[in-house]
């Protein structure tokens, strides 16, 4: 199986939002799912992608097409207000 296709949907999901420099409780609300499933997300991409950090696991994505520059550009960081910039 390739590591392509190891990943659910719901993981790629996940691993674009940490790609995009998301916290867990960000992800969880964009995602409506609980933290601690997110953490269990995160495990199976850890394990999946046999990586040990966020950081590792975004890197690998985009290093071997796993999620495309598009899908992980965006906001890198997580803002009170992050409406500000909005398009009118």
């Amino acid at each position: 199986m390739s590591t392509l296709n190891a990943l659910t949907n719901q993981e790629r999901k996940v691993l674009a939002l940490v790609a995009k420099g998301r916290r867990n409780a960000k992800i969880a609300h964009e995602l409506c799912i609980s933290i601690r499933t997110v953490e269990n997300h995160l495990y199976h991409i850890f394990d999946k992608l046999n990586v040990s950090s966020r950081t590792e696991a975004a890197l690998y994505a985009l290093r071997t097409g796993l999620l495309s520059h598009a899908e992980m550009s965006g906001n890198s960081h997580d803002t009170a207000d992050n409406n500000r910039y909005a398009r009118s």
